[in-house]
């Protein structure tokens, strides 16, 4: 049985150096972008050496033509002797054994299949290889989850422009792919959890129901990845309560009801987890002397604030008799006592010690701050408590429960911008502080987080980029890892991207392609990512070293209410 036959051979008129070559290309044959080939050489005293690479550009050209117009003459006329030409330039991803020499000119190029493809792509040398899309040839890509889940790094950034490079889509077909393959994860699948945030539309609420316009070729390619195509099996759907509304029950929102759980603090839950510092999330608060004010009241807060009794998590402000923090005591209000069963009682009780009507601010409360800084802060509670007060009421404790299910949607496109930081600032301390409680990597927790540049932006700083940026720098090692999504990477802290060890693009604006947070790409695949179609992205990994283009396959949950497949009732008719 004759062996795979060689598509082209590395062309002589040119050097080939141990970084790219060109291909000519046999009539019979053909290389399109992104496929993977294959040349063994000869290496005197060493035997032989194989090279890996992948196609970044196709070419073709009328050997003999001389001027433009040569081409008529060669193509209608037969005027004029040519040769057609087709090449490709290759660039090369690995070399075994790792001896870097230069593939030989007229060295016969394989298409890389079966084992020689999974050495192209180093699937060979990666610990825990799970398929992450599909590349050109309708095989599966790899990455290494040793540089996702922190064994050896962690955390993946997404670009792209929004809308059209599918960031959000990309994000869960990678989440569906880890929860899907435990036997990949290892021990990191035990007890795995995923929080993700709903930050636009209702996209995300129906991540349970199957998509209706599934079709085969979407069924045919989940399989190919290794999973009958199905939506999360495991999910929790929360939601702000409703403003305005007497039922504090209701969650606010729109297209679904069934199944949403609406959530909330108490004041007693704000004071104590210091939730107030994330009512100062603009990248502003830290120029002035606002945040200085901030920490000395939250302080305070926790110094002074006593349960009510009979009214759980309610709170009155009393001085400690001590001078330390009160303890878990319950009192009785007296007659005319200010009682803080929600965010406007504190923001009116706060106003009495820094604000007064008549008077100085109390100064163990402001600190000797200037009066116009302590005005600032008080005119930001009043505008926090306007825009996201209904997240903070007394009553029985409403708030996220992580662990009802492997993956928690957190619905926050409702909210003003401040609560919608605010909630995401509650929700990342929450989770890493109780990872660093335990100071273990495991059970693993994973974020996912559209919209990126809003909550770390480049410049400033705030409360939430540094908890962002903690994330990022300690996380892995803590087994928090952040899966973040931008339009724009050039308007993400630095130190969030850098410490992203997988790094995603989908289309591109041409300028910000020309970023310099895109370096890890090659210029032709810069080039690409200008025209990319949604579904199609570009991986970078460490265990890479040149970027893969790669397609995912549409979702089988649905991603908006009018896919949900309708199921029949079995009375209609009667």
């Amino acid at each position: 049985m004759a062996g795979p036959q060689p598509v082209g051979r590395v062309i002589a008129s040119e050097h080939s150096t141990t970084q790219e070559f060109r291909v000519v290309l046999d009539e019979e044959n053909y290389l399109q972008l992104d496929d993977l080939v294959m040349v063994a050489t000869e290496v005197p005293g060493l035997g032989t050496v194989r090279t890996y690479g992948v196609v970044t550009e196709s070419e073709g050209i009328y050997e003999g033509a001389s001027f433009e117009s040569d081409t008529f003459r060669i193509a209608d006329e037969g005027i004029l002797p040519a040769a057609k030409v087709r090449s490709a330039r290759v660039s090369i991803t690995r070399v075994d054994p790792e001896i870097w020499v230069a593939p030989d000119p007229g060295g016969a190029v394989y298409r890389a299949a079966g084992l020689e493809r999974e050495k192209a792509l180093y699937k060979d040398e990666m610990g825990r290889p799970l398929p992450v899309g599909v590349g050109r040839d309708g095989e599966p890509v790899f990455a290494d989850l040793d540089f996702f889940d922190g064994r050896k790094g962690g955390h993946m950034s997404i670009s792209g422009i929004s809308g059209v490079a599918t960031k959000t889509s990309y994000a869960l077909f990678f989440i569906r792919m880890l929860t899907a393959h435990p036997h990949i994860l290892g021990e990191g699948a035990a007890n795995l959890r995923v929080l993700v945030f709903n930050v636009k539309g209702e996209d995300l609420l129906w991540l349970d129901q199957p998509n209706r316009y599934l079709d085969q070729d979407a069924v045919d390619t989940w399989t190919q990845l290794g999973m009958a195509p199905s939506p999360f099996p495991s999910v929790r759907f929360w939601a702000p309560p409703r403003r305005f509304s007497a039922d504090v029950s209701i969650p606010d929102t729109a297209g679904r009801m069934e199944g949403v759980t609406a959530f909330a603090w108490t004041p007693r839950e704000f004071i104590d987890e210091g939730l107030l510092a994330f009512l100062f999330t603009d990248a502003i608060d830290y120029r002035n002397q606002v945040s200085f004010v901030e920490e000395r009241v939250r302080v305070q807060l926790r110094r002074w604030a006593v349960d009510v009794a009979g009214e759980p998590g309610a709170v009155v402000l009393r001085p400690p008799a001590t001078g330390g923090r009160q303890g878990p005591i319950e009192v009785v209000p007296t007659p005319g006592e200010p009682v803080v069963r929600n965010l406007a009682d504190l923001v009116d009780v706060l106003e009495e010690y820094l604000d007064p009507p008549d008077g100085e601010p109390d100064i163990a409360w402001s600190g000797r701050t200037q009066a116009g800084t302590v005005a600032a802060f008080m005119r930001r509670l009043h505008a926090a408590s306007h825009r996201l007060g209904h997240l903070v009421q007394a009553g029985v404790s409403r708030r996220v429960d992580r662990k009802a299910a492997q993956v928690t949607v957190i619905s926050i496109q409702n909210l003003h911008d401040l609560g919608q930081r605010f909630v995401v600032g509650a929700m990342l301390e929450e989770t890493f502080r109780e990872k660093e409680r335990r100071g273990n990597r495991l059970p693993l927790s994973v974020i996912v987080l559209d919209e990126l540049n809003k909550y770390a932006p480049r410049d400033g700083r705030s409360p939430l980029k540094e908890m962002l940026i903690d994330i990022a720098q300690r996380g892995r090692s803590l087994g928090v890892l952040l899966v973040g999504a931008q339009q724009t990477a050039s308007r993400v802290a630095p130190e969030v991207l850098e410490n992203a060890a997988l790094r995603v693009a989908g289309r591109l604006d041409a300028a910000e392609a020309e970023r310099s947070e895109y370096g890890w790409m090659l210029p032709s695949t810069r080039a690409r990512a200008r025209l990319l179609k949604p579904g199609t992205m570009v991986l970078s990994q460490p265990a890479i070293p040149v970027p893969l283009v790669l397609t995912f396959p549409f979702p089988p949950w649905a991603t908006r209410q009018e896919e949900v497949e309708v199921q029949e009732d079995p009375f209609e008719g009667l």
